[in-house]
């Protein structure tokens, strides 16, 4: 009969590796699950029948210094930039994870190897700190947990689901495209907005420079000669005194306001209602929606096509959603396939999904491929999301060029009126 290498944690909490005898993977999960063992790696191979506990790892006193998380350790991580702890390490991080433990190298391992190789120092920090708590008998999950400042929340379920199959290879791939995409889209959005940005800044720059340094010449010499600023100009000096003497106190009570809404938001009641009012804003209200629809779909395709079941793909699922008004309603069409009630269905009452996105789960329940028709679900919204991003995008970038286009226009005004108030003086003269 095959034998099956696994890694795992005991009911204890100790990391424990053995061999156990199956005729397939599944059967080998089910031996060592009933073992009251959660498998981190299981892998078909030869060996003798048994568990082991892991040697625990000692660190040299180079590792240790690194794997410190004391307050010194994080202090000097904020004072040098470049290991600063940020979100951006995290695509990287999998990739390489993913190269190594695709060759066959156990996740443990694999971090052990990135903790004293990684080039980048930022990476090598973040590849210490997992490797620490893998040590110390957590698991992947539970250790990006504890790191939100460098791993999102979902990631970490699905690593939870990925650790609990004994099957991590397809998570870490799906995790590399989700963040291979939203760098995609950040980097387009970047783009085009950088162009009106640029505008924008020039053109107030050179009305600065009219304002505070030609037109009180301007003014001087039109005073000398018994002349008068036209409309254009006056506009742009009554302007530029409303913003100095008016505009600071105008910031204050916006972010006086801000702050407001900011602190209400924390209280139930307030992001509950701040979320609804979301939901029914022009433009915006496509943005939430479909960025939590596709987290949703997208961690339930790959749950539930790594055979995790279905009451444990919901509860995973239900912690991607952000906005409560969804929360709601999906907790609800969640009792209700809880109960037996077909995906469809739940989410039909309830209003979670589009017409057509209910067709597509009813389609895939009917011909057994339910997890494809999340996936399908996924890729309907991110694109609909990326499409409603570029609307939103070219919103804002034309009405900074509006912005940048019509100072200039107002601008170029007053010069000329202002050259030709100054020769028409002369002239009577």
């Amino acid at each position: 009969m095959p034998t099956f290498s696994y890694k795992g944690i005991d009911s204890g909490g100790a990391t424990v590796t053995g061999v156990v005898e199956a005729v397939d993977r599944k059967q080998a999960l089910r031996k060592i699950r009933a073992g009251k063992v959660r498998p981190l790696d299981v892998k078909q191979g030869k060996g003798k029948v048994g568990r082991t506990k892991a040697k625990p790892v000692k660190a040299d006193a180079e590792d240790a210094e690194n794997f410190t998380a004391s307050s010194s350790d994080k202090k000097s991580r904020r004072l040098f930039a470049r290991n600063k702890p940020s979100r951006k390490l995290a695509l990287p991080f999998f990739r390489k994870l993913y190269q190594l433990h695709k060759s066959g190298m156990p996740i443990g391992d694999a971090m052990q190897i990135m903790s004293t190789r990684m080039g980048d120092p930022a990476l090598k920090v973040l590849s210490n700190v997992v490797y620490r708590d893998l040590s110390e008998g957590r698991t992947l999950a539970s250790s990006m947990r504890g790191n939100p400042e460098y791993f999102e929340p979902t990631m970490s379920f699905l690593i939870e689901a990925g650790e609990a199959t004994g099957n991590v290879r397809p998570i870490l791939e799906n995790i590399i495209d989700h963040l291979e995409r939203k760098a995609a889209l950040q980097k387009e959005v970047q783009g085009a907005m950088a162009y009106p940005i640029m505008i924008c800044l020039v053109a107030m720059g050179v009305v600065a420079l009219f304002l505070f340094y030609l037109m009180p010449r301007i003014q001087s010499m039109l005073d000398s000669m018994g002349g008068e600023l036209n409309m254009a100009a006056r506009i742009m000096i009554g302007a530029a005194d409303f913003a100095l003497l008016q505009g600071p106190f105008i910031l204050v009570a916006l972010a006086i306001v801000a702050l407001s809404i900011f602190q209400w938001r924390k209280t139930d009641k307030g992001r509950l209602a701040t979320d609804a009012w979301a939901l029914k804003l022009p433009i915006i209200s496509g943005l939430y929606y479909n960025a939590d629809i596709c987290r949703v779909s997208n961690i339930l395709y790959v749950l539930l096509s790594n055979g995790v079941n279905t009451t444990e793909s919901l509860r995973l699922a239900e912690n991607t959603l952000q906005n409560k008004v969804l929360v709601g309603k999906y907790v609800a069409a969640r009792t209700m396939v809880n109960d037996g009630a077909p995906f469809s269905a739940a989410f039909k009452r309830y209003g979670l999904l589009p017409d057509m996105d209910q067709d597509i789960l009813s389609i895939g329940e009917n011909t057994g491929s339910l997890a494809p028709s999340f996936n399908e679900i996924y890729n309907t919204h991110a694109e609909e999301l990326s499409g409603r991003l570029n609307v939103l995008t070219k919103l804002i970038a034309g009405v900074a060029l509006g912005f940048a286009f019509t100072l200039v226009f107002v601008l170029t005004l007053a010069i000329v009126m202002s050259i030709l108030n100054m020769t028409q003086s002369i002239m009577v003269r």
